[in-house]
């Protein structure tokens, strides 16, 4: 499974017109064959940031939804009024590979934590992911991994918990973030890579 990623970053006084286009891009990418996504980042790196997922079965499928919606009029014409008015600097989009682990689609709240990590260590990463999966299998949280395909960093590997709420996001952090036993997986994990950055994003319905 493969995912784009496109950021935005609000200039003040633009949100308006920031969720307003960035609600036009969904309804394309949907339109040229992608599972959509649309969140502001509520906490963490990046607060504040607009993201929008499209999520494609093949790298295939995706760029072919790429080259069709080079050739859509609403494409076009979302391209021309950001150019006429710019409201936010756009990253991306930016392409990742999913590794290890899905997500439920119908989670509003997700924990996105990234590492830098060599390849090297990438098996024994997958290996204490498949140790969380344990851990949280009867627990309402799902997981999935991720590395970049076509991005501005590429030894980095992110790790996303995917919680129904923010209700069950803060009782998942207490319950099972804090464990002995998710703790000692964390430190372990240090010894892989160094986490440099983690956020929580809210879905916009």
């Amino acid at each position: 499974m493969f995912i784009s990623r496109r950021i935005a970053r609000p200039h003040p006084g633009k949100m308006d017109i920031v969720m307003e286009r960035t609600a036009r891009l969904v309804e394309i990418l949907s339109r040229h064959g992608g599972k959509t996504r649309r969140s502001r980042v509520v906490a963490g790196a990046g607060a504040g940031e607009i993201h929008v997922y499209a999520q494609y079965d093949s790298m295939t499928a995706g760029t072919g939804a790429n080259v069709a919606m080079m050739d859509d009029p609403e494409y076009k014409k979302l391209m021309a009024d950001r150019e006429a008015d710019p409201a936010a600097d756009i990253v991306g989009p930016e392409v990742f590979r999913s590794i290890w682990g899905t997500m439920d689609p119908a989670d509003t709240v997700r924990m996105q934590r990234t590492y830098a990590l060599q390849r090297s260590n990438m098996k024994a990463a997958i290996g204490l992911l498949e140790e969380i999966g344990t851990l949280v299998k009867n627990e309402p949280v799902s997981i999935m991994a991720g590395i970049p395909v076509l991005a501005s960093r590429m030894d980095t590997m992110t790790v996303v918990y995917s919680f129904a709420d923010m209700h069950a996001f803060g009782d998942g952090v207490d319950r099972i973030g804090m464990s002995p036993e998710f703790q000692d997986i964390v430190t372990r994990a240090d010894d892989l890579g160094t986490l440099f950055e983690s956020c929580v994003l809210r879905m916009i319905k």
